[in-house]
């Protein structure tokens, strides 16, 4: 008698061990070739999830065709008065994508540091991979260009 498992049970009626871990992967943006193969590389667990916040936070709204509401305004807050009240909304605006368009992780605290002599900010993310229970903290350097 053959048994064909389906995630964690199994036809026969048995349970079958399943690891509890999630494997996250997505497409390295940057384009970089495998080694060994020449494809495009791919991103793992941590890394797959950072890239995916990366692409959240610097997506403007009405960026995305069929989803218009995913995004944040952080490009147009470049531009404003580097004061506190900035801060809190770029602040603002990145907990809210990431709460509403990140389901993977559980953000812990969002620090902004003002580089206004360079026209820049810093930011400093700390979340919980839902999969992972380490916490990650993921640094994005934030200027205008124009």
């Amino acid at each position: 008698m053959s048994t064909y498992s389906r995630s964690d049970k199994s036809i026969t009626g048995e349970r079958s061990v399943v690891s509890k871990r999630r494997q996250y992967s997505d497409v390295d943006l940057r384009l970089r070739a495998h080694p060994s193969h020449g494809d495009v590389a791919a991103l793992k667990d941590i890394d797959a999830v950072k890239q995916s916040v990366r692409n959240l936070i610097l997506t403007n709204k009405y960026e995305r065709l069929f989803n218009p509401n995913l995004g944040s305004g952080i490009r147009a807050l470049l531009f404003e008065p580097a004061d506190y009240i900035t801060m809190s909304s770029i602040r603002g605006e990145i907990e809210d994508v990431l709460t509403k368009y990140e389901p993977r992780i559980k953000l812990l605290s969002v620090d902004i540091d003002d580089r206004s002599e360079i026209n820049a900010y810093t930011i400093n993310i700390k979340f919980n991979i839902i999969s992972i229970t380490d916490d990650v903290e993921f640094e994005m350097h934030l200027e205008r260009v124009r």
